[in-house]
């Protein structure tokens, strides 16, 4: 099954597609190169809000790192980061996987793990960007990433400020094959993301599906929410105890089910709208504490 899922989950179009698009990025100061922890070179696009007045301050905008999902890269997805950044008032960093555009190495599981931890690394050590003023944005395959960050992070307790998984998978083989393959096959499996998605309590996720989805059936989507506000509601408080109503009423947010949409057709505008939609309740939580 690892071979079946992983041919399956990285579909890369072909390089020379997008290569020209990102290197036309460089004489806007957007393109970045990153190094991963295996000496991978891949790019970034790096989409800094411009202040409004003297008095604005970039610090006060959240920055979005993006995951893409399959079958796309991050040249092919530069119409929709410009859109984001504008629409949604906010900084976005779209980093690469290996292997796909600019991308030195081979795609895989752990290489993708790798790429999004360089991307938080250089917005938070080179840029000097806050965790709790990152918002982990994830589509399809890139909620595997995703996720795996967003849990890390929160073991740490340096979260960030939230998290949106766009048509999730809770793995590659339950994507594929269902839940008992994935369990039969558990070793082959690969962005196990159900294993994952509660250590993402502490923090707001949003989660948006297509109830047409037969890439990734929104009974994954479905599965992980009911994981994760399972364990939003048993959340510890500092002293030990469950202080479920309280903690989930601050980090719960209603999920998205858009009942005509499949994979690929996702209303775009609409998805945007609730990302900004998500930001402002972000704003709003962060006011309040």
């Amino acid at each position: 099954m690892g071979g079946i899922v992983s041919a399956l989950a990285f579909p890369a179009p072909a390089k020379e597609i997008s290569q020209a698009a990102l290197l036309a990025r460089a004489a806007k100061q957007q393109l970045v190169y990153l190094k991963t922890a295996s000496g991978y070179q891949i790019p970034a696009i790096h989409l800094v809000k411009k202040t409004n007045s003297k008095k604005d301050n970039n610090s006060n905008y959240f920055t979005i790192i993006y995951s893409h999902g399959n079958a796309e890269d991050v040249g092919l997805s530069l119409p929709y980061l410009d859109y984001l950044s504008q629409y949604c008032d906010c900084h976005v960093f779209a980093y690469e996987y290996c292997g796909y555009s600019l991308a030195e190495g081979e795609p895989s599981e752990q290489n993708c793990y790798e790429c999004i931890q360089a991307a938080y690394d250089y917005l938070t050590n080179q840029e000097k960007v806050d965790s709790s003023k990152i918002v982990l944005v994830g589509r399809s395959l890139g909620t595997g990433p995703t996720v795996d960050l967003a849990a890390k992070l929160c073991i740490q307790k340096m979260p960030p400020a939230g998290v949106v998984l766009q048509s999730p998978l809770e793995s590659g083989g339950r994507c594929v094959l269902g839940e008992s393959a994935s369990f039969y096959l558990y070793y082959l499996d690969i962005f196990r993301n159900y294993e994952k998605i509660h250590k993402l309590a502490p923090i707001p996720v949003f989660i948006m599906h297509g109830l047409l989805d037969r890439v990734v059936p929104a009974t994954n989507g479905k599965a992980l929410l009911e994981s994760l506000a399972k364990a939003q509601r048993a959340y510890p408080g500092d002293n030990g105890r469950e202080r479920s109503d309280d903690h989930y009423k601050a980090v719960a947010y209603p999920p998205l089910w858009i009942p005509d949409a499949g994979h690929n057709d996702m209303p775009e505008f609409d998805c945007m709208q609730n990302i900004a939609k998500f930001l402002r309740f972000l704003n709003e939580r962060k006011d309040a504490s």
